[in-house]
């Protein structure tokens, strides 16, 4: 009796010990896919690394790009517009919580102002337009500037001004100029002037 109890005792283990060497090559299994994961992961990290680093130094050399030309053009422009050589348009780049920034400021003689305030707004909206001219030519963007509605707050003499530079500019890279206006003295400028009406919610479009 007891010699049988010990040979089903001994078959037991036996079975044990197979079930758990088939479950360590399981585990082994396992372990070596969870390594070659584990390496995969990491030159996945390391990839992810080097892209990360290739994006930020060519987002800060677009950034520096951008906001050099953006600034050489507004000075030229707001020199130009207003008939002043003691103007210099500045774009400060920083990084706050890890996020880039960008401030603007003019500087007037001796004096740093924000172009919202400078000259009644109206530096401010010259260099809203210095800033799609800069964007078209930095992104490479094809076809005509389209204008809704532009200079609002700009002067009749200045305003003058600045439609000759723009004209200038449009000129210079080969782009057509459209402008969406009610002010008469921008329309005279135009080559072709289209009048716009609208009757009973239908709008015509008249050659003038």
């Amino acid at each position: 009796m007891q010699a049988f109890q010990l040979s089903t005792r001994v078959n037991d283990l036996e079975g044990e010990i197979k079930y758990l060497s088939g479950r360590k090559a399981e585990l082994e299994i396992s372990l070596q896919h969870c390594i070659s994961r584990i390496v995969q992961i990491d030159e996945e990290v390391d990839l992810l690394t080097v892209a990360r680093s290739l994006f930020q130094k060519a987002s800060t050399y677009l950034r520096v790009q951008m906001s050099s030309r953006f600034a050489d053009l507004a000075t030229r422009a707001l020199k130009y517009i207003f008939q002043r050589e003691d103007i210099e348009f500045i774009v400060e780049l920083d990084v706050k919580a890890n996020l880039p920034t960008a401030s603007f400021y003019v500087v007037i003689g001796e004096h740093k102002v924000d172009p919202k305030e400078a000259l009644g707004g109206s530096m401010y909206e010259v260099i809203g337009v210095c800033l799609r001219l800069v964007c078209l030519e930095v992104f490479d963007l094809k076809g005509p500037l389209i204008l809704d509605e532009p200079l609002r707050s700009v002067d009749s003499v200045n305003l003058q001004n600045a439609l000759e530079f723009i004209l200038q500019y449009c000129k210079e890279s080969g782009r057509q100029l459209f402008i969406v206006t009610h002010n008469e003295q921008i329309a005279r400028t135009a080559d072709t002037l289209f009048e716009v009406t609208q009757q009973d919610g239908i709008s015509t479009i008249t050659e003038l």
